[in-house]
């Protein structure tokens, strides 16, 4: 097994290339699929997904990135929906069990974020060869009777109890349900099946879902006595270990109806400088070489350049049609003509109602707060008086990374 400190060293530019960006953590066989890359054999690989929110985040879009590049360079990606295992919850790492949810919600959730991925990979790939499944086309059909006989021999309870996403859960005495017991059975069967029906011969996914990868990939043997393979990517972590994705707003979402393309670039024009690096080689497509240039500037104020590359690069991938013309001026507080969210205020305004209106805040007591503490501007003037009429078309911004654009 291939792991962050391996002594193995890659012979595939292609795989080398992904090591060196950031995006190996760990890999099976890896003098087996480090082959298949240096012969460049093409593999059908797949990636899936549960759809437990309307939207896909930050923290999925390492994969997204990882499918570009692995289509890029001729291979088949395969994305999959759990519209099945969605109804179970992958216990993975959780320290309770995950919300249920009734299948109408679910169905909403896969096609919200079948859109927005959809919207993406049609922007960003030369042509249409990813092919979506949903995992419930088949497991749904699944005799329980048959799979426990079929299945159920093959998994040991002993083994399943040492993988870390489990035994963490217990040695906490936390509750896991046979249901959630379940998920990793699932998951595996969705290799094989996609191994039997589409040739599928790789699973990637994050380190969190490592002992699902290898437990399709030892299933896949017992039951093919084929060779298959899995490799994960790594969580996205800031510098000083907490998982991207969040901020005092909340999460940062990939669907621009949950988060605005601009408050998505601001969100990456604001990163903390030392990830600044880390981030450019994840998520930009500027060679190795020019992106360490860059380390020299960071802790002064020359990072905000490759700052502002890194914020263009995600939210064009992201947002393919965001105006970055207008977002950059929007951000240096200049005039824009378009992409900014705006509000329809169809009559004035007191200041602190129309932070609410625009959800600029949560209630009149936190817009109050804001305002002053200097936290508000108007077309990029400080305005500390909740009581100001917006009586006026204009830019409103709050704080450095959130910003409307009221009209009257």
């Amino acid at each position: 097994m291939y792991d962050n400190g391996s002594n193995y060293v890659l012979k595939s530019s292609f795989l080398k290339d992904l090591d060196d960006r950031g995006f190996l953590y760990q890999s099976t066989n890896i003098a087996l699929l480090d082959d298949i890359f240096t012969k460049n054999n093409k593999v059908t690989f797949y990636v899936g997904y549960d759809p437990t929110a309307k939207s896909l985040h930050v923290g999925h879009l390492l994969w997204i990135r990882l499918v570009k590049k692995l289509h890029d360079a001729g291979h088949y990606p395969i994305v999959l929906v759990g519209g099945a295992t969605g109804k179970i919850g992958d216990p993975t790492w959780k320290e309770t069990q995950r919300k249920m949810l009734d299948y109408n919600t679910i169905l909403d959730n896969i096609k919200s974020i079948n859109n927005k991925l959809i919207s993406i990979f049609c922007s960003n790939i030369k042509d249409n060869s990813i092919k979506m499944v949903n995992n419930d086309d088949w497991l749904s059909k699944l005799n329980y009777m048959e799979f426990l006989r079929d299945f159920g021999p093959i998994f040991s309870v002993n083994k399943m109890l040492t993988m870390d996403s489990i035994s963490t859960r217990l040695q906490r005495q936390q509750h896991l349900s046979f249901l959630e017991f379940n998920y990793m059975l699932l998951q595996a069967y969705d290799f094989l099946y996609l191994f039997e029906n589409y040739n599928c011969i790789l699973q990637i996914g994050g380190q969190d879902q490592w002992s699902n990868i290898i437990s399709g990939i030892d299933l896949i043997r017992r039951k093919k006595d084929k060779e298959a393979y899995g490799l994960s990517i790594p969580l996205l972590l800031t510098s000083d270990g907490k998982k991207m994705g969040k901020t005092e707003g909340g999460t940062v979402w990939l669907d621009e109806t949950l988060l605005s393309p601009f408050d998505f670039w601001q969100y990456w024009r604001n990163v903390d400088d030392k990830d600044v690096i880390k981030l450019m080689k994840l998520f930009t497509d500027l060679s190795i070489d020019e992106i360490e240039r860059f380390e020299q500037y960071i802790g002064s104020k020359e990072i905000n350049e490759a700052k502002i590359i890194l914020a263009d690069a995600v939210t064009s991938f992201v947002h393919p049609k965001a105006n970055l013309e207008d977002i950059n001026a929007a951000a240096s507080g200049s005039k824009v003509s378009e992409a900014i969210d705006t509000v329809q205020l169809y009559e004035p305004l007191q200041l602190d109602k129309a932070l609410v209106k625009a959800g600029l805040a949560e209630s009149a007591t936190q817009a109050k707060k804001l305002i002053a503490g200097n936290g508000v501007r108007i077309d990029n003037i400080v305005v500390n008086d909740y009581t100001h009429i917006i009586d006026k078309s204009c830019l409103v911004y709050v704080g450095k990374k959130r910003l409307k654009q009221f009209i009257i």
